[in-house]
């Protein structure tokens, strides 16, 4: 076979004047040899992918290998006493009804402070949800994933640092070598180790004793620690339950800044932030909504969480007298720089591992809108 081809190509060759040279000796043993080379190229070229093939094969590989928009059928939301607009919102109704259309349900989880919150939320139990900007400086520093998608406004003494009313204890400086109970990682730590500051103490000069809210109320009316640092509604259901008295709150150990060193916030995990943006979004309108309705009745908001919480009437009046103006905030750099503050006393201290910068943007979802809040 190969023979008859050689000799069809030296006709070719030929016929185009080509012949003096193909007569040279040994020209049809290289054309032999030519012709198998040709065949060989063939072959291995039958058996070797294109590179559209390549890519075609590629392409459909391809939906696998990038990170698809997760479908949204079950919003997880996460909410926590002091929190009082999330605690609204559960008990309106109003973020499900705003949600129905979409064919999205909603379900609630309940923390007990922010720091358990974010573990919640990075582990996927949950999506939303908000808190103290303490547990978000912990939750950094350990590399947790979670985004501040937006402020809270803080109230006025919501939180504050009580001893029980026989207590010897009279003024901050007084706290040297006591044993103070709070919880870990929540806002209240700071502001113990902001008072302590204010009279020339250090928080190495106190014993701290951790404690939930829920646990610490029963164990400070014991008397198992001296003082107590903590925010509403435990500090007014403390104060109405309790013979107590008040060594500082937020106010006296902030001062004018007390809205920005000891801010609020609402979190959501980064995958529900990039895939569901427009949903973040209905929930701050909705918590806004919230806000305003609460603080046009406050009789009325009174009633609703101190049914939520299980407190009474009288206590949740308290709170919702100093709750402030409700505003939900956009994330900005006046909001962040109290945070910040924070972070730095707790780097300073060794009780977060490593100095941060609560303006990372991976922790931030930072807006062009001027605030959810009502004009």
């Amino acid at each position: 076979m190969f023979n008859q081809l050689v000799d069809r190509l030296l006709v070719w060759i030929y016929q185009r004047s080509l012949l003096k040279f193909f007569k040279q000796p040994g020209i049809k043993d290289f054309a032999l040899l030519f012709v198998i080379g040709i065949g060989l190229s063939v072959a291995i070229a039958s058996c070797t992918p294109s590179n559209s093939a390549t890519n075609s094969a590629d392409a459909v590989k391809a939906p696998q290998q990038v990170s698809q928009k997760s479908e949204l059928k079950v919003l997880k939301m996460a909410n926590q006493k002091g929190m009082a607009l999330l605690n609204i919102l559960k008990a309106q109704g109003s973020l499900e009804k705003r949600l129905q259309p979409q064919g999205i349900s909603v379900t609630w989880n309940e923390f007990s402070s922010t720091a358990p919150l974010l573990e919640g939320m990075g582990v996927g139990s949950v999506v939303f949800g908000g808190g103290g900007g303490t547990g978000s400086v912990f939750a950094q520093a350990g590399d947790k994933p979670f985004v501040r998608v937006a402020a809270s406004t803080s109230s006025t003494r919501s939180s504050a640092i009580l001893v029980l009313e026989k207590s010897p204890i009279k003024t901050l400086a007084d706290l040297k070598g006591k044993k103070v109970g709070f919880a870990k990682g929540a806002s209240s730590q700071y502001m113990i180790v902001k008072a302590l500051e204010k009279v020339g103490l250090k928080y190495s000069d106190i014993q701290p004793v951790f404690l939930p809210p829920a646990d610490a109320l029963p164990a400070f009316e014991r008397g198992d620690f001296d003082a107590w640092v903590i925010w509403d509604p435990y500090t007014a259901e403390a104060e109405r339950k309790l013979k107590t008295r008040l060594l500082a709150d937020n106010t006296t150990v902030f001062g004018d800044k007390a809205p920005t060193e000891s801010p609020a916030f609402y979190y959501a995990s980064p995958d529900f932030v990039r895939d569901h943006p427009e949903i973040v979004k209905i929930i701050l309108e909705e918590l806004q909504k919230a806000g305003d309705w609460a603080r046009n009745n406050n009789k009325d908001s009174a009633k609703l969480l101190s049914e939520l919480y299980k407190v009474d009437l009288k206590t949740m009046e308290i709170v919702e007298e100093r709750g402030g103006e409700r505003k939900v905030l956009p994330i900005n750099n006046e909001v962040l720089s109290g945070l910040q503050h924070m972070a730095d006393t707790f780097t300073e201290l060794k009780v977060i591992p490593k100095k941060i910068d609560v303006k990372d943007k991976n922790y931030n979802w930072i807006t062009d809108q001027k605030s959810s809040s009502s004009k």
